[in-house]
């Protein structure tokens, strides 16, 4: 029978300081987060969008194909709304 590990102090994170690990293999297929556009240091707003069933799943479905979140394609849409002369 294998021997099993023991958790000892070191290898336990404390509350909330948890990370996760990224070994080289790892590393080699993730992509940099894209750039947000911020308006003052630091300042965000969140924003609850409810959607039925069928737009919810269109934008999972757009997302997936344009390999982008729902937040992505959301900061996208209302920054072309707002542009045009309204």
């Amino acid at each position: 029978m294998a021997k099993t590990a023991t958790l000892s102090s070191g290898l336990v994170a404390r509350k909330g300081a948890a990370v996760p690990t990224v070994t080289e293999t790892d590393a080699e297929h993730l992509s940099p987060a894209p750039p947000i556009k911020k308006t003052e240091a630091g300042y965000y707003k969140a924003l609850t969008v409810k959607l039925d069933k069928e737009r919810f799943h269109k934008l999972k479905q757009a997302g997936l194909i344009a390999d982008k979140s729902s937040q992505e394609i959301f900061v996208e849409a209302l920054d072309a709304y707002l542009s045009k002369d309204v």
